[in-house]
Parts: structure tokens; C-alpha cells; sequence
């Protein structure tokens, strides 16, 4: 609903210059079925771990027993009746994950969590199931560790809180109004990142992984990456970060200098002794 909405604004957008003077400062304005959507970063905030969820199996438990396994976890808010901009995100999600080499279950968990309280776990399941299929199909190991959630108004209205997505019902579109972003929690569920929209690069995706996972996962180089580059929520991916290679570079000369004068130090020494 919200990309239709925003084509729209797109397309008319050129069409204010045309309008009485009066109307020009209303072109700013949100259209009143997105007027309180969007989301609000609570970075460093925690998802409260003893919010009961009910996971694709119809078992009701606390979210907090996926957390402390030493893993990130990637949280998306959804609707699984969705008819477009939460599948195109959970599509964008599983197609960086296919990926990267990094494993569900051994190396990070997924939790969509659906924000309508009216769907349940029959619908999960089914949803779990399709896109299990479609990007893990022969390899059943990879599909551990990706559960799809849903869970009751009370649950849902906590958990959305504590990660600041802000949602609303659309009598007339009948739909769900809302925005889009991948969650990155620590093993902990403490928020470390978000990644808006629907389609992500593969590295921004890893590096906010191991970033999530405080170098628990990925290789020495991802871990190396972090401290030469940071995120940039601008530009929703990491870039160089100066100063670090400033540092970096002034290391090395350094050693660079203290390498040269080891042997005019050792030649000074021993004329010093045989002296």
C-alpha cells in the first residue's frame, strides 16, 4: 500500500508547481492513509524478551528463548496477507541471505513476525513453508533457525513499540499502511541496525550481521571490514570511515620508523659497550 501511495505522490508531485498559490504549501503534507506510518529507530533499545509470540508450530512462547544462542537476529515486522510491499521485503530478505554463506540457524536466526493479530499459525506455517522452498530447497540444514511468528494485540503492540514501528489500519484499501525494514538484534535482542526497504546489498546485509553478532560470526576480514568502514544511514550501507584509516596508516608508519631505527639503536648500543 505505502509504494502505491508513493508512486502516486511521485507522479503529481510536478503538477503542484500548476496550483493557486494557497495549495502549493499543502504539497508537503503526508496523505492522510500514511499519516502516522513509518518508523522510529530505538537504537540500543531491547526487544522485551517475555512477550509470549506463537511460532509456525502453533506453540506459544516467550520471544526470548531465541535470544542468548549467540546469534543475531533479523526481525521483520509483516502482514503474511500482505498483498505487496511485505513480500517483496521478505523476498529481498531471503534472496541476500541465499547469498551469503552464512548458515540459519548455525549463524544467525530470522524472525518475521506478523503485525495483524488476526492472522495466526496456520497462515505462518504456510508462509514459512513457501519461502523455505523456494530459496533453500536443497538444502534442508539452511532452513533451521527461520521461524515465521505471529501473536496477539497485546504482544504485537509491545513488541512494535520496543523496535518504534509505527502501523495503522486502512478501512477503505482494507489493508495494512506501513513501512518496511529488516532489524538487526544482538544475540541479546538489543537493537543494533536497521535496514529500510525491500531490497538489500550483500555486503551492508553481512557486515550488519557480524556487527549485530559483536564478532561472533564471520571471517577475520568481516571483522576487519567494521573497523575500516561504518554505517552510513543516509546511504543504508557502510563506507569508508576516515579516521580509522588515518589510524590504521599512522600504525603502520609506525612500526615502519621503528623497524629502520632498530639497527642504528643495536649499532649505537654496542659502540656505547665497547666503549
Amino acid at each position: 500500500m505505502l509504494l502505491k501511495l508513493s508512486l502516486v505522490t511521485l507522479l503529481i508531485s510536478p503538477l503542484m508547481a500548476y496550483l493557486p498559490e494557497e495549495r502549493v504549501g499543502k504539497q508537503n503534507e503526508l496523505p492522510e492513509a500514511i499519516e502516522g506510518v513509518g518508523i522510529d529507530e530505538q537504537l540500543d533499545g531491547n526487544l522485551p524478551g517475555d512477550v509470549q509470540v506463537v511460532d509456525e508450530k502453533g506453540n506459544s512462547v516467550p520471544i526470548g528463548q531465541y535470544f542468548n544462542q549467540g546469534k543475531p537476529i533479523i526481525f521483520s515486522p509483516v502482514y503474511y496477507s500482505c498483498p505487496s510491499l511485505c513480500n517483496l521485503h521478505l523476498k529481498g530478505v531471503f534472496e541476500v541471505l541465499k547469498l551469503m554463506k552464512l548458515v540459519p540457524g548455525k549463524d544467525y536466526i530470522l524472525l518475521p513476525i506478523s503485525f495483524d493479530p488476526k492472522e495466526d499459525s496456520d497462515l505462518a506455517a504456510s508462509k514459512q513453508e513457501n519461502y523455505i522452498k523456494t530459496y533453500f530447497a536443497t538444502d534442508a540444514d539452511k532452513t533451521q533457525g527461520i521461524h515465521f511468528l505471529t501473536a496477539n494485540e497485546e504482544s504485537i503492540k509491545k513488541l512494535m513499540t520496543a523496535v518504534g514501528f509505527r502501523y495503522k489500519w486502512n478501512p477503505e484499501a482494507k489493508e495494512w499502511a506501513h513501512a518496511s525494514a529488516a532489524i538487526l538484534l544482538t544475540p541479546a535482542g538489543k537493537i543494533s541496525r536497521y535496514l529500510h526497504g525491500v531490497y538489500f546489498e550483500e555486503d551492508t546485509f553481512r557486515l550488519s550481521l557480524v556487527e549485530a553478532s559483536k564478532g561472533l560470526i564471520g571471517s577475520l576480514a568481516d571483522n576487519f571490514a567494521l573497523f575500516c568502514f561504518r554505517y552510513d544511514p543516509k546511504e543504508n550501507k557502510y563506507g569508508f570511515y576516515a579516521f580509522n584509516i588515518m589510524r590504521i596508516a599512522g600504525g603502520l608508519a609506525v612500526v615502519i620508523l621503528l623497524i629502520w631505527l632498530f639497527p642504528f639503536w643495536l649499532r649505537h648500543r654496542r659502540q656505547t659497550k665497547s666503549s
